[in-house]
């Protein structure tokens, strides 16, 4: 990996390939191979070439995948792999590594809450309330996790819930405006627009400003105006 930490992506690429040509079994050989094309994706990346970038971040996967097939003990490889995945989108392939990754490694609880991110943007509440209550389990005092299962409870119509959760995390971690951003998309959901329009309108620049945050002041201000006729 010195080529790779003097710049040389080139030479590090072609001696990773000769060593997976060599050891094409290698937990290790593959896992270094996969950490060698991640690079290079982001060589790629500040190049603005996104076809080769992606190409690299896909060959990176089957390099992660080899490597948890043989390694001893692959949890955290499991974790590496699932996020992989999920950075290209392969959100198939993301969840089986994350619940490979939640059943390897009992103390942590970072997979279980990024399954219930895939389901929560597919709007698939129930599963997404199953995988943050997993997540929660392990880790009972994680803001974002909590802000999670208040985004889901929000959803579901378990406005009290979902409220109460929202207060918890936001104390955790007071000074965070991403978590009074959802606070804020939770609070309009359970039918507090007016109070969701508040915190968003006390948001930090450039949040404030941001597309996301504009639209959720949009739909506060249409929430208003619909309960005013």
């Amino acid at each position: 990996m010195d080529f790779l930490d003097a710049g040389k992506f080139t030479e590090s690429l072609a001696i990773m390939e000769v060593l997976v040509d060599k050891d094409p079994s290698g937990s290790d050989t593959q896992e270094s191979y996969g950490l060698v094309l991640l690079a290079c994706a982001a060589r790629a990346d500040k190049a603005g070439d996104a076809a080769q970038a992606t190409t690299r971040r896909l060959r990176a996967l089957e390099a992660y995948k080899s490597a948890c097939k043989t390694a001893s003990d692959p949890g955290l490889l499991y974790l590496s792999t699932a996020q992989l995945a999920h950075m290209v989108e392969l959100t198939g392939e993301a969840k089986h590594y994350y619940t490979l990754a939640h059943e390897s490694n009992p103390n942590d609880a970072r997979a279980s809450f990024f399954i219930s991110q895939i389901y929560l943007l597919d709007k698939n509440w129930s599963d997404a309330k199953f995988w943050i209550e997993q997540s929660l389990v392990r880790d009972m005092h994680e803001p974002y996790s909590l802000l999670t299962s208040a985004l889901i409870e929000a959803e579901l119509g378990n406005y009290e819930e979902a409220n109460e959760l929202a207060k918890r995390g936001c104390s955790i971690r007071p000074t965070d405006s991403n978590l009074r951003f959802i606070q804020a998309r939770v609070l309009r959901i359970s039918g507090e627009a007016e109070h969701a329009l508040a915190i968003l309108s006390a948001l930090p620049e450039p949040l404030r400003s941001s597309p996301i945050a504009f639209e959720e002041i949009t739909n506060c201000e249409r929430d208003l105006a619909a309960r005013s006729q």
